[in-house]
């Protein structure tokens, strides 16, 4: 899957998660400062394990802490898991 799509629908994901609209997101800024709590956190992982059909630590957000890194290591981890294509 391409990084493109991936930092697209973790986007929207977030957007919708605190409630803003997509273009006014910004990737780098951190979970912490947009305001994402430890209940927000595990309905991220637990949305993106859906939407993507990836097993996910709930913690993944504080590991990788801003929509750019998870979309990351997402990509890392959906195209390792599909034979490398993307």
């Amino acid at each position: 899957m391409r990084i493109d799509d991936i930092t697209s629908s973790v986007t929207g994901v977030v957007a919708d998660l605190l409630e803003i609209e997509y273009g006014t997101l910004d990737v780098e800024r951190s979970f912490q400062d947009m305001g994402i709590d430890s209940v927000l956190i595990v309905g991220l992982s637990a949305e993106l394990e859906d939407r993507f059909g990836v097993a996910l630590d709930p913690e993944l957000a504080y590991r990788h802490d801003n929509v750019r890194k998870v979309c990351e290591h997402l990509h890392t981890v959906l195209n390792t898991e599909s034979g490398g294509l993307q």
